[in-house]
């Protein structure tokens, strides 16, 4: 237990959070309905690679009926995106079974597999990335992966970058980048 208990505290030193701004998530989520054949309220499922406090599988499961799913290591983190959730419901401003479509849990994004996603997000630092390659190994050829801010580098015998978008931050330009699995 101890060795699994180093393990998580380890990947979150590594592996801080970063929140991707909501007023970004539109654009790219526009895309990925453009471009990348995303159909609202199907049965597509989406990955949020370290999920941080829920924003990506919130945003995708309210506005595009997407079934999405959220991996984060940090438990404080999961109870941050469930009272985001739950401040959310009390809104009413979206119908019910929409958060059925939220789905999140506490594992290491290191040991998943993603043969059952059509999209993939991940915001990653790019010292991080060298570890992923396993883990990207196992999407479907044809899943789409998104990567926010950082270009996904030394992946080109699994992926293909299809599309750069270019974003405007209050602060910063910053990019997604879709990736095509092979």
């Amino acid at each position: 237990m101890l060795k699994k208990n180093i393990g998580n505290f380890l990947s979150q030193l590594q592996l801080p959070f970063s929140e991707t701004p909501i007023d970004l998530l539109e654009e790219i989520f526009h895309i990925l309905q453009v471009k990348f054949g995303l159909t609202r309220n199907s049965n597509q499922k989406l990955i949020d690679l370290g999920a941080g406090n829920g924003q990506i599988i919130i945003y995708s499961a309210l506005n595009y009926g997407l079934k999405s799913f959220g991996i984060e290591i940090n438990g404080n983190l999961i109870i941050e995106a469930k009272e985001k959730i739950k401040l959310i419901k009390k809104e009413k401003k979206f119908k019910k079974r929409l958060f059925r479509k939220i789905k999140l849990k506490q594992e290491d994004l290191f040991n998943i597999s993603l043969e059952n996603y059509n999209f993939i997000y991940i915001f990653s630092l790019p010292t991080m990335q060298k570890y992923l390659n396993h883990v990207l190994k196992t999407a479907n050829t044809g899943a789409i992966v998104i990567s926010f801010k950082f270009p996904l580098n030394n992946f080109e015998k699994i992926l293909k970058l299809s599309y750069k978008l270019e974003l405007k931050d209050v602060q910063q330009d910053i990019n997604a980048y879709y990736y095509v699995k092979l």
